[in-house]
């Protein structure tokens, strides 16, 4: 974390980005400490990190985490972070044949970075980016 801080902090996209994957990949999800990881991920924009805690309330027992998760201390806007995991685990896509809204963190900052466009923000940042990116691309064609 104290990694994550400093490079944040000074605004070192690579080692940032670096420190998440890393402490995405050590970090012992539990049902009691949920939210105090989501609530430190989101105002930092750690999408992988948001991701991971998402994926671990899509796959817990739904009867206990209502019973020991606070859900009034987490943002309500990571309402749409959660039915995107529900949907991802369920092998939803939605409706309109958006790929972008179900695709994982990692799959949307990979593209980002093929079209030249910042891999740091939010999942929305993210794909708004990449959405803005093809209409730029389509109307200079």
């Amino acid at each position: 974390k104290d990694i994550i801080e400093a490079a944040d902090r000074f605004g070192i996209v690579s080692l940032k980005l670096e420190a998440e994957a890393c402490y995405v990949g050590t970090v012992e999800l539990t049902l009691d400490n949920i939210v105090e990881i989501v609530t430190y991920a989101d105002p930092k924009n750690l999408a992988l990190l948001k991701e991971h805690c998402m994926d671990f309330l899509s796959s817990a027992n739904k009867i206990e985490a209502s019973e020991k998760v606070s859900f009034d201390d987490m943002p309500s806007r990571l309402v749409k972070d959660l039915m995107v995991a529900f949907a991802r685990r369920e092998g939803e896509g939605s409706g309109n044949g958006d790929t972008l809204s179900t695709m994982r963190v990692s799959q949307l900052r990979k593209l980002a970075h093929e079209k030249g466009l910042s891999v740091d923000g939010s999942r929305e940042m993210l794909i708004e980016a990449i959405r803005d990116g093809e209409e730029g691309g389509e109307t200079e064609a």
